[in-house]
């Protein structure tokens, strides 16, 4: 009887459970992605009529529809669509699922989205009012959960009354003031509140009758009270931005206290822990303590993602780090920030778009006309030419590609799209 060889024998198991494991991962990585339900609004520009495609370019069988009569993208895993007929006046928006099952039937008069399962609806008109913007007329609304059924049976004013971002949310009828829970808990606000904006960052900015800003938490309780400003902003990561000088700005903390003075001619937002403020017509950055960590000498600077922010000078943009080092040199057209996925788009002199990687090497070499950031699946619509976009040597058209980060199309309306 021949003998086993071991070292032979075990190499080969070890081949056979790498590609066990391989095999493994990549099945994982099917079942995570068909369980986020990242589904694609596709359609031909120059066509009135659209359709949906999972990850893989399989259509989803609610089938093609009118672009104006259907939302862009599923939320609460609902298609928000327009039922009305062609004899019916009024609108009639509800939704379907992913099959094309009805689940909520068209009633509403606004398109509508969910946030955190709860979505804000239209039901009638406001008489004798009309909305914000002067051009649509106002409507009261109510709050659904996406079953369709009402969370809370009351009427609010819509213009006044926000969407659920978070598990509250601020809403009005008439001179009252509510915060409302997405189980339906309604609390009434002081009537001193001649205006409340919707949360951020846990705070809702509320205007008192005497012109002071007070900033209530989620319970209604005042958390911190500004007097004497011009101006203030709100909270993102913290902070929010004020002005006690006309034209001058800074930042406060959630408890109110100036962390920054009133000096600056333009402000942004804190983002990894720094903002871009801007000083004599140029742009640096500040800590969460207000001192300059990066010295203000850009024309132009997008906020700190993934470590990096993007800086324009002269008309070229590139990116620096936290310690204001040139990373990326000044050398793109335009360009997106940083996102969780690692990539940025970038343009170049001849405008086409690519994506580059945190090395400043591209990943997708520019292909497009116009580029969008990679979403949180690592997916992104972009705009291309193919040879039928031209007409006597001008661009009369363009096509859309859905495209993922490792450069694969998904799908493309044009002429067959590789990327390089």
């Amino acid at each position: 009887m021949e003998s086993l060889n071991y070292p032979k024998f075990a190499e080969t198991l070890k081949k056979l459970i790498n590609k066990i494991i391989c095999t493994l991962l990549i099945l994982v990585s099917y079942l995570q992605l068909k369980a986020q339900n990242p589904w694609y609004r596709v359609d031909d520009p120059e066509s009135k009529t659209c359709y949906f495609i999972d990850t893989f370019g399989k259509q989803l069988p609610i089938g093609v529809h009118d672009k104006l009569k259907i939302n862009e993208i599923f939320s609460g895993g609902l298609i928000c669509i327009n039922f009305k007929k062609k004899a019916e006046k009024k609108d009639a928006w509800g939704c379907l699922n992913e099959k094309g099952d009805t689940i909520i039937s068209g009633k509403y008069l606004e398109p509508f989205y969910f946030y955190n399962g709860v979505a804000k609806v239209s039901v009638e008109p406001i008489p004798l009012k009309v909305s914000v913007d002067g051009d649509e007329p106002a409507f009261y609304c109510k709050y659904i959960n996406t079953r369709g059924e009402l969370i809370i049976d009351k009427l609010f004013e819509g213009d006044n009354s926000y969407d659920m971002d978070h598990s509250w949310t601020v809403t009005k009828f008439g001179i009252q003031w509510y915060i409302l829970s997405k189980n339906g808990k309604l609390k009434e606000l002081s009537v001193d509140y001649a205006y409340v904006t919707a949360f951020s960052n846990g705070l809702a900015k509320c205007k008192r009758m005497n012109h002071y800003t007070v900033y209530i938490d989620t319970t209604g309780w005042p958390a911190a009270e500004i007097r004497n400003e011009n101006y203030t902003g709100d909270f993102f990561n913290g902070f929010a931005e004020y002005s006690t000088v006309k034209g001058k700005f800074g930042f406060i903390n959630k408890s109110g206290q100036p962390v920054s003075p009133c000096i600056y001619d333009e402000v942004s937002y804190f983002s990894e822990n720094l903002a871009a403020v801007k000083m004599y017509g140029k742009w640096g950055f500040i800590d969460e303590k207000g001192k300059i960590v990066i010295k203000p000498e850009y024309d132009a600077t997008d906020a700190f993602y993934e470590g990096l922010a993007c800086v324009c000078s002269n008309g070229k943009c590139g990116f620096i780090n936290k310690l204001g080092k040139l990373v990326i040199p000044l050398k793109f057209n335009t360009t997106h920030s940083f996102f969780p996925n690692g990539l940025a788009a970038v343009s170049q002199e001849n405008n086409k778009w690519g994506f580059i990687n945190k090395k400043g090497d591209w990943v997708i070499k520019p292909h497009f006309i116009q580029g969008e950031k990679f979403d949180q699946y690592g997916f992104s619509t972009v705009f291309y030419t193919d040879k039928n976009s031209y007409k006597k040597g001008k661009i009369e058209t363009y096509e859309k590609a859905l495209i993922s980060k490792h450069g694969r199309v998904v799908w493309c309306s044009g002429e067959k799209l590789i990327l390089k």
